[in-house]
């Protein structure tokens, strides 16, 4: 469903971060991106069966960005690929920086909670969450995306106990689509 990678050089944080990820989203695989561009990234998704590419970028040894991509044209020798949306991150925090936070791995249920969205850009994100889990949204999901706001937009999981799994996001920026970043 996603494949998961960092930036040609991640710091440490960011890989623990997308391990982090990877085991509380549903049917994601992590990958090492090496020297791979996005083309080739594309078509390892699409070899996989992926449609969806999540790409975490870092900036001072901590996660800053957070490119979402869609795989298009299937049928074509060269699969081309959409961004979706660019969150630029204030911070994160990992699951094992929560001492409340309980880990949980192999997870196929999710839902989306928007109940606390004021913002379009609070919208936008729950609405394109709904769109890229859509196959596995179900009314008994095992973990809860929650979307709140505040001072920041804050994305986090919380399994069916209501306890946080995986890590919390503050997202101070969202770039829709393919519009320029500066």
């Amino acid at each position: 469903m996603i494949l998961v990678t960092t930036s040609r050089r991640p710091s440490p944080k960011s890989r623990s971060f997308i391990k982090d990820l990877v085991s509380i989203i549903p049917y994601a695989q992590k990958i090492n991106r090496g020297h791979k561009s996005l083309v080739e990234l594309a078509f390892e998704a699409r070899k996989l069966g992926y449609r969806y590419i999540l790409i975490v970028s870092d900036r001072r040894g901590n996660p800053s960005k957070i490119s979402i991509y869609e795989v298009t044209e299937e049928y074509q020798a060269h699969p081309k690929l959409e961004k979706l949306v660019t969150l630029e991150l204030k911070g994160v925090k990992l699951s094992r920086e929560n001492p409340e936070a309980s880990r949980t791995y192999g997870v196929r249920g999710l839902s989306v909670d928007a109940s606390n969205c004021i913002s379009n850009e609070c919208f936008y994100i729950a609405d394109l969450m709904s769109k890229i889990f859509q196959r596995i949204l179900n009314s008994r999901p095992e973990i809860t995306l929650v979307l709140s706001e505040g001072r920041f937009l804050e994305l986090k999981f919380i399994n069916i106990h209501g306890k946080p799994v995986g890590p919390v996001l503050r997202i101070i920026r969202v770039i829709e689509g393919n519009r320029d970043e500066y």
